[in-house]
């Protein structure tokens, strides 16, 4: 993990992605900070906010900002999707792409692709870390769960799995973007993907006290999509230590499942007793 990095050089040619995937109410909050911050920076840039019609109706004026545009794309498409739409129509080979959870860090790209150009990385990727942020330990348990899965199926530590906010190169996204368009991919997918493929990834930790806890999955669905990514890829490109990992989980849950059978038969509440 790379840290304490100089933020002195700043990208001359970049194209920030927005999705919005779903109505956000911290949007509208969000959004016009962050596009203050980029230009504040002095950051050289076209910026895409890829929406369905219905949630581009509800993004706010940004009519001061003359550099952002707007790109459709059609309701019920994933992330990856967004993402490969906007880039399909980017002007530059920089791509950021940067989610409502993490405008708020919208000033460190700067510092991102500084560490890009340094590492002769294909991805940077912005971890959040939050530990100045009072975030119960029920709420951080599946996020750390997320990441310890997808650290053990690829064999490297890879923390934030499902951060949105990152700067790859266009080649390096256009090797994986027929896994990206395959269904309604989170965030998360582009990481595990680039670190299957041996892709040269590099996480650098954002600003602590500034920062934003770490994304909560909102619904079993999407943590159901970040599990199932974990494995599909891990099975395709770490076979042996995918299917490992499956039989510890799966030999750990027989355990519990036991251990709560013997349980209720020692509290004689089992049925027939």
């Amino acid at each position: 993990m790379a840290d304490s990095l100089e933020t002195a050089k700043v990208p001359a040619q970049l194209s920030v992605i927005i999705p919005i995937i779903e109505s956000d109410a911290r949007l509208s909050q969000s959004l016009e900070p962050a596009l203050t911050a980029l230009s504040e920076r002095g950051i050289t840039c076209e910026v895409i906010i890829v929406a369905a019609a219905p949630l581009g109706a509800a993004v706010p004026d940004v009519a001061g900002f003359p550099a952002v545009r707007f790109v459709s794309r059609e309701r019920g498409s994933g992330w990856g999707d967004a993402i490969l739409t906007a880039s399909a129509q980017a002007q530059y080979d920089l791509i950021c792409t940067i989610d409502v959870p993490t405008l708020y860090a919208a000033a460190e790209i700067p510092r991102l692709v500084h560490a890009l150009a340094e590492n002769d990385a294909a991805m940077v990727v912005g971890v959040r870390i939050g530990i100045q942020q009072p975030i119960p330990a029920r709420r951080r348990i599946l996020p750390w769960i997320i990441d310890m899965l997808a650290s053990d199926a690829l064999g490297r530590p890879l923390p934030d799995v499902n951060s949105g906010f990152r700067v790859i190169r266009r080649p390096a996204l256009d090797e994986v973007a027929d896994r990206l368009s395959a269904g309604p991919v989170p965030p998360a997918a582009l990481t595990i993907l680039m670190t299957a493929k041996d892709a040269s990834v590099l996480f650098v930790p954002l600003d602590e006290e500034r920062g934003a806890p770490k994304r909560h999955y909102g619904s079993v669905r999407e943590t159901l999509q970040v599990i199932r990514c974990i494995f599909s890829l891990g099975l395709a490109y770490s076979p042996r230590r995918t299917v490992l990992l499956i039989g510890r989980m799966t030999l750990m849950m027989l355990m519990m499942a036991a251990m709560m059978v013997m349980m209720m038969w020692m509290l004689g509440v089992l049925p027939g007793q």
